[in-house]
This record gives C-alpha cells, sequence and structure tokens, in this order.
C-alpha cells in the first residue's frame, strides 16, 4: 500500500503518522495535537 501511495506521489512518512494517529483513542489523539500545539507556540513555529 505505501508503494503504491509513493507511486501516486503521496508522502509515505505523513501517511504512516496519519495511520498512527486513526489508532488512537480520541482523547489521547486530542492530547497530543495540544501538546504539539502548545511546544511549537513555545518554539514561536506558529
Amino acid at each position: 500500500m505505501y508503494g503504491e501511495a509513493k507511486s501516486t506521489g503521496f508522502d509515505v512518512k505523513t501517511i504512516r503518522t496519519i495511520v498512527r494517529l486513526r489508532k488512537m483513542e480520541k482523547h489521547h489523539r486530542d492530547e497530543a495535537e495540544a501538546l504539539l500545539e502548545t511546544y511549537k507556540q513555545a518554539l514561536g513555529l506558529d
């Protein structure tokens, strides 16, 4: 599946991240996204 996605122009690393996020329970995903947003703001990436 990943080889086919790559051959059609998709970024496999991003697809793997999406699959990993989909496996997480919603509250864990929300918590991880909030933490990432906090770190991004602290580093001036937003």
